[in-house]
């Protein structure tokens, strides 16, 4: 659970600061000028770079998620787990773009273009913000245009009169459970929640908590609310343990209403495909 805590750390630093996206116009000559050697700080990005034009690749973190794809091998390593990234090893791939995350990257960022070397830094907290950051590299990579048909599949919205149709099913996301956190309606997960027709479940819940765009949920908040379905992020116990741990506050729910959910895709969006993977599993609820 430690370790969960720390990714979930990660994630909202890199969602606290405002901005959405900065761009420094050092050696680039504007936002549209091709680019031809690309490091990305994060696996989000990475992904949508590979997606792009793999060639223009030179440099991934060291995520689970890149680890695990095979696009991503022969291409180096410039940080490992929740490390901030090594300035030498990207400084020794002499790119023309740095792709990081606002927030968490900002003072590699700062190094860097002290250095001369153009960076971006994208906030993802919002589905349009993901589609906008797509807008922002295709103009920047040459591509076929396939990575904007690709996103317009990951995660489409329900419509109209399939929203008349479903029976809008209350969800309550317990990210974390030290302290208890839950997503407010302005974060991914509510975003993707929104995007699939379900109810969040504290997203009229007053109050904050260190992470940016969610809240603390106390005893007294979780007897408050009433969903129909609880997401469990990374139950380190497993699923059952966590229904055992949570059944006195939701004493209507049964055992499969209680449902295991990975951090990558509804927390942190990670990739296309993890995004995909926590939609799919959203829509089925």
């Amino acid at each position: 659970m430690k370790i969960f805590y720390r990714l979930f750390l990660a994630l909202c630093l890199v969602c606290s600061v405002d901005n959405f996206l900065f761009a420094r116009k050092l050696r680039s000559g504007g936002d549209n000028v091709p680019v031809k050697r690309v490091v990305a700080l994060t696996s989000l990005g990475a992904d949508l770079v590979a997606s792009l034009d793999r060639e223009v690749l030179f440099g991934v973190p060291g995520t689970s998620l890149t680890k695990n794809d095979r696009r991503y091998v022969g291409i180096k390593r410039i940080s490992s787990g929740r490390s901030q990234p090594s300035i030498e090893s990207i400084v020794s791939l002499e790119p023309d773009l740095v792709i990081g995350a606002t927030g968490f990257h900002s003072k590699v960022l700062g190094s860097l273009e002290r250095l001369g070397i153009p960076t971006l830094a994208f906030k993802i907290d919002r589905w349009n913000r993901l589609e906008n950051a797509v807008e922002v590299l295709s103009r920047r990579i040459p591509n076929n245009g396939e990575l904007k048909s690709r996103l317009a599949r990951v995660c489409p919205p329900i419509s109209a009169s399939q929203r008349l149709k479903k029976d809008k099913t209350s969800v309550l996301i317990l990210a974390g459970i030290a302290p208890k956190l839950s997503p407010n309606k302005q974060s991914w997960s509510g975003s993707l929640l929104e995007r699939r027709g379900l109810i969040n479940a504290t997203n009229s819940l007053p109050g904050t908590s260190q992470f940016s765009g969610y809240i603390t949920m106390s005893n007294e908040r979780l007897l408050s609310v009433r969903p129909g379905k609880v997401l469990v992020i990374n139950p380190s116990g497993g699923v059952s343990r966590e229904q055992l741990s949570l059944r006195k506050f939701f004493p209507g729910l049964s055992a499969g209403d209680f449902i295991a959910m990975d951090y990558y895709g509804l927390i942190n969006p990670g990739s296309l495909k993890s995004i995909s993977k926590a939609c799919s599993k959203l829509l089925s609820l």
